[in-house]
């Protein structure tokens, strides 16, 4: 009965999984016809202007005034300007532009109420940040050409990479936590997570990683590069900054006593399906973008 308790939920997760990375894996492969570039850039506007209304949620639920509409817009162009960067050099400018009319336009709206105006402006601030941002950068992972970023020659294979690293790291620590789990990672955030699931999780990730360098060297040479010794430093950033990510939602949930970030059937809400991706996409931003 208790192992039957541990796994009630695997039926519903291994469904939604396998579905989510279906859609996702056709989205990818046809991702460089102009049509479905464009139709992604959109999808991800979209995700983004979701996923600040739910933090938006949040902040009210903590009695903070937020002007939602206005937070959405905000991201949402943050994702335009994102897209026009990559695409035209004279918007190479863009996405900070729009992070200082974001700043100027919180600012003025504030102008007519004095109280709380420090917490209210930062909060709405750190919501666009922390949404918009990161899912932009997934356009210019999937995107790296269209960037000046032309020794990597195909996006495609890093943005399946940074999937398959999140996915193996949750996939891990839910295995590992539920079979051999016994010292709670984070009792008050999440109580089902533990350090044996992490450190699996965190195996797990460097593993697959190095899969992903010996293949990427034997079957997909100039497509994919990524030498042994930067692939198991990026796999562990990688599950280090998933866990982080999925703990620090989780942390914005509990401060605000909601248990999902919206109520989509399956899903819960954006926050609750990109929470460890938040944290991981910058990182493989800087990555390919530096090294």
């Amino acid at each position: 009965m208790n192992e039957e308790r541990k796994f009630k939920d695997l039926k519903k997760r291994t469904i939604v999984s396998i579905t989510s990375v279906l859609i996702a894996a056709a989205l990818i492969i046809f991702s460089y016809y102009l049509f479905v570039e464009v139709f992604l850039t959109l999808l991800v506007m979209a995700l983004t202007m979701i996923g600040i209304w739910e933090f938006a949620q949040f902040c009210k639920a903590k009695k903070v005034e937020v002007c939602t509409l206005l937070m959405m817009i905000l991201g949402g162009l943050e994702i335009i300007a994102i897209y026009l960067n990559m695409r035209f050099s004279w918007a190479v400018e863009f996405p900070i532009g729009v992070m200082i009319v974001a700043i100027l336009a919180l600012f003025f709206t504030r102008l007519h109420k004095i109280e709380n105006s420090i917490s209210t402006i930062a909060m709405q601030f750190l919501g666009i940040c922390y949404v918009a941002i990161p899912l932009g950068l997934t356009l210019k992972i999937l995107y790296p050409d269209l960037s000046a970023h032309f020794h990597i020659r195909d996006g495609r294979v890093w943005f399946i990479y940074l999937i398959c690293i999140s996915k193996i790291t949750d996939i891990g620590a839910y295995f590992g936590g539920r079979l051999l789990g016994k010292r709670k990672l984070a009792k008050e955030l999440s109580p089902n997570k533990t350090i044996e699931g992490a450190i699996i999780g965190f195996i797990c990730a460097i593993v697959l990683s190095v899969v992903f360098s010996l293949v990427g060297y034997y079957m997909f040479d100039g497509y994919f590069e990524l030498p042994i010794l930067n692939s198991i430093l990026l796999g562990a950033f990688l599950s280090i900054g998933g866990q982080l990510g999925d703990l620090a939602e989780s942390l914005l949930k509990r401060d605000a006593g909601i248990k999902d970030s919206n109520n989509l059937p399956g899903l819960g809400g954006v926050l609750d399906m990109f929470d460890s991706l938040l944290f991981t996409i910058p990182i493989l931003f800087f990555y390919i973008h530096t090294v």
